[in-house]
């Protein structure tokens, strides 16, 4: 997506204003809502929770004074057809049309009869998420289903549809066109996550009456992506393509996990091994831990999770996985040191945590019985895909 985290502007007699926030202003940015709908904005525990509920107009005014034989016309132009129609705002009339590729609204010719003319005011249409119920889940053969999709306008592994608007201003001299200036409207890579969270703002759960209303991020809550934690593999702490996430706590609570799993399994080791519920000692292997999931934004969370409003969303929440074949002895054992390792350090941790199974949590009485397979390991560890971590 070239261009995408800078605007272009090709006029300096066209001045824009985006949004009411001055941080997307700035960056010539926008964020899409229905008019007059209040959503909470703030996502971290720590901010201070506020309501947008005001579709900010965007603004294009040309700043040349005009002669009386001095006429001008202003066209819009989606950068793409799925970002949909507009609302004019300003008095003046004009004609729309869609395209194979875009949609383009063209204004009359305005004269200087025309009140107001040097400034184009208009709206982006808010669009429904599809579907409105949220329903994820695995099929009868076990097999990911596909229910909902989100926007149905995305790809699932990487983000929502940048939404964006080429401003074109023909100025006209006793209708002879004698110059042309341009502007260019984009959402940036910080209004793309906010949109999703938008847009999945009133979405409900198939099976609850209530809906998830997760709380829409602040600009300054969305950093840069940083580095996977020392000697761990992976993701880095996300699974988007957008290159910066919401973070409230999780790089900390990874570093506490993977520092204490390595100290506990390197004393283990030490000691030749870990002694199975059958008195036998088990040599385990120096299994790295694998971050699968960290932050997910909300199009992604939608098409992998069960969770309309969990903490992936927030950036609370990390997915770690035992570097060793599916169902292996060697992944059963790293689960049990690494559930250990935590146990004997609960208070050090500010976090809490659960061995899971096709996203499903293993129940208690697993963690000491040992029936299928009878192995001498524990059958939490023995079915365990993953440990989920949440901040404190």
């Amino acid at each position: 997506m070239p261009g995408i985290n800078q605007a272009q502007v090709t006029s300096r007699y066209l001045s824009v204003i985006s949004s009411s926030n001055q941080e997307s202003n700035a960056a010539r940015s926008f964020v899409i809502i229905k008019e007059g709908e209040l959503l909470k904005e703030g996502i971290k525990h720590t901010t201070k929770q506020q309501y947008i509920g005001l579709q900010t107009p965007l603004v294009i005014k040309y700043n040349k004074s005009l002669k009386n034989n001095i006429q001008l016309q202003w066209i819009i132009k989606s950068i793409n057809k799925k970002n949909g129609s507009i609302k004019l705002i300003s008095k003046f009339k004009g004609k729309a049309r869609f395209t194979r590729d875009n949609y383009i609204w063209k204004s009359d010719i305005l004269d200087s009869t025309v009140h107001d003319r040097q400034r184009l005011v208009f709206r982006p249409k808010p669009f429904k998420h599809q579907p409105v119920k949220y329903k994820k889940g695995r099929n009868n053969k076990n097999k990911r289903a596909r229910y909902g999709g989100g926007t149905r306008k995305i790809n699932h592994f990487k983000y929502n549809p940048q939404y964006a608007y080429d401003i074109t201003l023909h100025v006209f001299n006793n209708h002879k066109r004698i110059f042309t200036h341009r502007t260019n409207l984009q959402m940036d890579y910080k209004d793309m996550i906010r949109q999703e969270y938008i847009n999945h703002y009133n979405i409900k759960h198939h099976k609850a009456k209530d809906r998830g209303n997760i709380a829409i991020p602040l600009r300054s809550e969305i950093i840069r992506t940083p580095e996977t934690p020392k000697n761990m593999e992976g993701n880095p702490l996300t699974e988007s393509k957008y290159k910066f996430i919401i973070n409230e706590g999780m790089d900390t609570l990874v570093t506490d996990i993977n520092k204490h799993y390595f100290k506990y399994l390197n004393k283990i080791n030490s000691k030749g091994g870990i002694v199975d519920l059958n008195k036998k000692r088990r040599k385990v292997p120096d299994n790295k831990l694998w971050i699968s999931s960290g932050w997910r934004n909300p199009e992604r969370n939608e098409w992998y999770s069960n969770k309309i409003n969990g903490n992936h969303q927030r950036g609370s929440a990390v997915d770690i996985i035992i570097m060793a074949p599916s169902s292996s002895i060697e992944s059963a054992l790293g689960y049990w040191i690494l559930w250990k390792s935590l146990s004997k350090n609960r208070t050090k941790i500010k976090g809490s945590w659960q061995l899971e199974s096709n996203g499903i949590a293993l129940t208690r009485k697993m963690y000491w019985q040992d029936i299928d397979p009878k192995n001498g390991i524990p059958d939490a560890f023995d079915k365990a895909d993953h440990l989920h971590a949440n901040v404190k």
